[in-house]
């Protein structure tokens, strides 16, 4: 262990707080608040009173902290995790600097020794992570590892953190850094790889299993829709057969020239009539043979259906042909699949709820309009934030999520509008 003057030593420490910090707040979406600052507090604190125990105290801080703040528990451990790991890492990198220091001669006990390797020591940690926020953004990490919701990338980081850590304490311990320099950084290399691999390989795997049991609901969907139509098409038999029959005994009435039955008669086939295509499900999925994409199309059919059992008057139409979603198929059927589940939230419980939904294919754009009426009177800025809900027991993630889709595609733009009686939403994806 190498001595440093106290006080260079503390705004050290201070600013090498501020710099994990900060890679934590921006991994875990956390904005500046009073809490952000409490926990920065206690960062300075953990790793002044208890500096051998601080990764794992200051993981407990900000745990106990923000798991109220943040409802996305396996992202705020994740974030945890990595900014942890990219301090240690910074850590490590810090040794080739005391042999440096030591070839030159250069004395750490002195003030501008101490000065010249904390502010060394902190230009490091500074480059990780300017370097790593940048990649994480830059390749959408968080969106495409599915780091929120993954379970298997906090175990693997967790795990290289813990080997890491053990290792380099060992190594302190026997205060080898020159004899063993080349093999620590053999040692951090092959263990990334190792995790690396590990992770994409898991992460195929899952993305694989996704698919698989989105084809399985595809499939199911299709069935369903195809059940339907045959039976609508049996439907149709009886109708025909109900209707030449009576447009018959119509003939025969006409002839008799008693207008009054004729009348009655007209009323009664209209009644049936009506009845008929009241309740017919083509009625629903109309237009539905436009959609090619067959993920598109299991989606809608999913939808139109949930709509009809909730007994929600809704209007479908796609009066072209639409084949290529222009962007992620899956990222689009999530989008439709969350706008959606909220109209369908939203009208639900409305005594005369009504949901619109249109698709809409031009030279240049392809837009998708979906409108429900609201009885809410939450202005839509609010409707976004994150955390917002009208539901008990709900996390009030839909638009918020929206909005994380949204920014992965320049191409895409999505607008929402809100009056008394109508929330209205349009989804643009540009070609």
């Amino acid at each position: 262990m190498i001595y440093i003057e106290p006080i260079v030593y503390e705004i050290g420490q201070i600013f090498s707080c501020l710099i994990f910090f900060y890679i934590f707040s921006r991994l875990a979406h956390i904005h500046q608040n009073c809490l952000s600052g409490i926990a920065f507090i206690l960062l300075i604190v953990v790793d002044t009173v208890v500096p051998n125990y601080d990764y794992f105290i200051n993981a407990l801080v900000l745990y106990l902290l923000f798991q109220w703040h943040n409802k996305e528990k396996l992202l705020l451990i994740n974030s945890i995790l990595v900014s942890s790991l990219l301090k240690l890492l910074s850590e490590i990198l810090t040794n080739p600097i005391i042999i440096l220091f030591d070839s030159q001669h250069i004395s750490t006990k002195t003030l501008f020794g101490s000065i010249l390797f904390v502010t060394i020591n902190l230009l490091i940690q500074l480059l990780i992570s300017t370097i790593f926020i940048y990649l994480y953004e830059r390749f959408n990490i968080e969106e495409n590892w599915n780091i929120s919701k993954s379970t298997m990338f906090g175990l693997l980081i967790g795990y290289l953190f813990i080997v890491i850590f053990v290792f380099m304490r060992i190594i302190q311990h026997y205060q080898a850094y020159s004899d063993l320099i080349s093999s620590i950084m053999l040692f951090i290399l092959i263990q990334c790889i190792f995790i690396v691999i590990i992770f994409l390989k898991g992460n195929q795997t899952q993305k694989e299993t996704y698919t698989r049991e989105l084809t399985r609901e595809q499939l199911k969907n299709l069935k369903m829709y195809t059940d339907q139509l045959e039976h609508d098409q049996i439907k149709l038999r009886g109708f025909e057969r109900n209707y030449k029959g009576t447009i018959a005994g119509l003939r025969e009435i006409a002839t008799s020239g008693d207008f009054q039955q004729m009348q009655t008669s007209l009323g009664t086939l209209e009644d049936y009539s009506n009845s008929y295509f009241d309740n017919i499900s083509m009625q629903l999925f109309k237009d539905l043979n436009n959609v090619e994409n067959p993920y598109l199309k299991s989606l809608l059919i999913s939808k139109l259906t949930l709509i009809h059992q909730n007994k929600i008057t809704c209007h479908f139409e796609c009066r072209d042909v639409v084949s290529d979603a222009l962007i992620n198929i899956f990222d689009l059927v999530r989008l439709l699949g969350i706008s959606i589940d909220n109209a369908i939230e939203a009208t639900k419980n409305q005594p005369n709820g009504e949901i619109q939904i249109a698709i809409i294919e031009e030279a240049s754009q392809l837009s998708f309009i979906i409108n429900n009426t609201t009885t809410n009177q939450t202005d839509v800025s609010e409707m976004m934030q994150e955390g917002f809900t009208t539901k008990q027991h709900h996390s009030g993630l839909g638009l918020v999520n929206v909005q994380d889709i949204k920014r992965k595609y320049p191409n895409l733009f999505v607008q929402y509008r809100k009056n008394d009686q109508w929330f209205n939403l349009s989804i643009v994806i540009i070609k």
